[in-house]
């Protein structure tokens, strides 16, 4: 999941919320402006004129419930463009690396964005890839920097390196026998544990920082709840003591789970001070505590997002650089998952290549684990190699080739939902091509990343009676932010693999927190088919219940209320109106992140039904 966006081009985002640039003359100039900062480290009163119009409400962020789209909500694409022509400028006029990192620091400070300590620290970590893009690319411009995070903006059509396509089989499906079988097997599904290793309980939870709970930040303001002893609601992650605790249960719990699907997100919110040498440390710890609990149970592991270092920058294999390239974590993981004894040696060519893998742990079945973080909107190498980065999307359509030649059915893994707004647009409506190609074969899908206990559905783009793939997420061991930590347990048919039930775990967090001496009182909390009154997970079934989860009753309550994994927090408003339904479905049914299409179906179904 995205932590508070403070990068440089998310500074450059955020500097444009406010700022009113309406002609070209004001982009030059605010860009003019933002140079002389860089030259001189001076604000003149021209620019300070431009920030006071900018500016966050001073400590917006130590409202522990306040995001950037709280504190404000207008997007303007000109004042980003603006920044990053000043960026751009200031790089390829030869300004020194330190004069053109103090300026965006300061600028970061004075806009109220940050404090200089996390100011600095994100855009430290960040410049030296806009750097080295800009310099081995001399085509880039600002629209390339801005078309990335404000891509579903009105920031004008998308500069053509970001329209793609992948080449798709024509031929018709191959069908395979899909008669399910009276037998079945449990897998454990989970996600997004964000291991803080800094963790500190009873320490000072509502800080000047993104991620508070750490050591270091000082105790608690007077009147202030401090951290819990389990972990936290507020913008805070998982202890060790907790990560060890939720291990210890699925392995007594679950016993007979055959598999375990992780599918990503080992490190920490602190995106500001990440270390590689931190990120390797915490996820050897944690796949070791993995691989010692469960034994020999078969972890399926996905990376997510934070591993990297910088937090979602992931470089295309041609990068050497030291300091540019992501192969350092591809090594480490491809080391971890096949000697834990998880992957076999086959899979270490292209976990080496972009940190995807594919295995066949049954006759007749695969499992195909994507890096999809290679198409994260804040994945800045995507203006570098926009095309299909790395080729993954192109090895996942002959993977599927294969595997329909060879009758297999198939479980997919990644972290970022297809339809999640931190997907690049043309990466999530490639894939979507290639689901509905492979809906015959794909039985079911499994992410993480939003930390909410909900899930997703792909409708046939030609019949949107029928829908096609279903995409679970496992929500989050962390309790970052405002949600209980869970895991799940999917119930899975041994011929057809698609999944028959679904059970959610979890403990609330205030309970545990009161007696912290004691383990966490893991329930199981609901079983989905029972929940929502289904006779099967059919995908029918779950069509017709996305049309009732559209509309406002208990189900839409129900399902709003167990996103968060039933967190009893005050400020939350309780229920779920026809407004919050409606929402709660059209993200449902969104799997390209640009395309209402399916929403606007469902609203039109929705009006249809209501007139009868």
């Amino acid at each position: 999941m995205q932590t508070t966006a403070v990068t440089i081009i998310a500074l450059v985002i955020c500097v444009g919320y406010g700022h009113n640039a309406e002609t070209e003359d004001e982009v030059s100039n605010f860009s003019k402006e933002l140079s002389k900062l860089a030259k001189t480290g001076e604000f003149s009163p021209e620019l300070e004129a431009m920030i006071d119009e900018l500016a966050f409400p001073k400590n917006w962020y130590l409202d522990p419930h306040a995001t950037i789209d709280h504190a404000s909500l207008r997007t303007n694409c000109k004042a980003c463009k603006a920044f990053a022509r000043s960026f751009i400028e200031l790089r390829r006029g030869g300004t020194p690396q330190e004069d053109i990192l103090e300026a965006l620091t300061k600028s970061c400070v004075r806009v109220n964005l940050q404090t200089e300590t996390v100011c600095r620290g994100f855009i430290e970590l960040n410049q030296p890839v806009f750097s080295w893009i800009l310099d081995h690319d001399p085509t880039v411009t600002e629209d390339d920097f801005c078309a990335l995070p404000l891509q579903n903006s009105d920031c004008g059509p998308p500069p053509g390196r970001f329209e793609w396509t992948v080449d798709l089989d024509q031929n018709p499906p191959k069908l395979i026998d899909a008669t399910p079988s009276e037998e079945h097997f449990k897998i454990v599904h989970l996600s997004d544990i964000h291991y803080d290793p800094l963790y500190e309980p009873f320490g000072n939870a509502v800080c000047d920082q993104p991620n508070c709970c750490k050591k270091g930040q000082g105790p608690s303001a007077d009147g202030v709840e401090p951290a819990g002893y389990w972990g936290d609601y507020r913008s805070c992650d998982t202890p060790w003591h907790a990560v060890l605790d939720a291990f210890t249960h699925v392995n007594i719990t679950h016993p007979d789970a055959e598999f375990i699907y992780y599918t990503g997100d080992i490190v920490d919110h602190g995106g500001w001070e990440t270390t590689r040498e931190g990120n390797e440390q915490s996820m050897l710890d944690v796949f070791e505590a993995m691989k010692k609990t469960f034994g020999g149970t078969p972890v399926f592991p996905v990376v997510g997002n934070h591993e990297a270092n910088p937090l979602n920058i992931f470089a295309p294999s041609t990068v050497d650089d030291e300091g540019m390239s992501t192969k350092w974590l591809y090594q480490l993981l491809a080391d971890i998952w096949i000697d834990s004894g998880w992957l076999p040696e086959s899979t270490r060519g292209t976990i080496l290549e972009g940190g995807f893998y594919t295995v066949s742990p049954r006759k007749g079945f695969r499992i195909i684990a994507l890096n999809n973080n290679v198409g994260y909107t804040n994945n800045w190498w995507l203006i570098y190699e926009p095309n299909d980065l790395g080729g993954q999307l192109k090895w996942l359509v002959e993977t599927l080739l294969n595997a329909e030649e060879n009758a297999e059915f198939v479980h997919i893994l990644s972290h970022v939902p297809s339809g999640n707004p931190d997907q690049q647009n043309t990466w999530s409506r490639e894939y979507r091509r290639i689901v509905n190609r492979f809906s015959h074969i794909i039985a079911g899908q499994f992410n993480g990343h939003t930390h909410r206990d909900e899930f997703n559905i792909f409708y046939d783009p030609h019949d949107y009676s029928k829908v096609v793939s279903v995409a679970w997420n496992g929500g989050s061991l962390t309790t970052w932010v405002f949600v209980n930590p869970n895991y799940r347990t999917c119930t899975v048919n041994s011929k057809t693999y698609e999944v028959e039930d679904l059970d959610n775990w979890m403990y609330d967090m205030t309970e545990a927190n009161l007696t912290p001496g004691k383990p966490p009182d893991w329930v199981k909390s609901y079983s989905f088919k029972d929940e929502y009154g289904l006779k099967d997970l059919s995908k029918n079934s779950i069509r017709d219940l996305v049309v009732e989860l559209a509309k406002e009753g208990s189900k839409a309550s129900t399902y709003n209320s167990h996103a968060s994994k039933d967190a009893k927090i005050d400020w939350k408003p309780s229920g779920c109106d026809q407004e919050c339904a409606l929402e709660n479905a059209c993200k449902i049914v969104t799997s390209v992140n640009n395309n209402n299409t399916d929403c606007n179906y469902l609203k039109g179904l929705n009006s249809e039904i209501k007139s009868r």
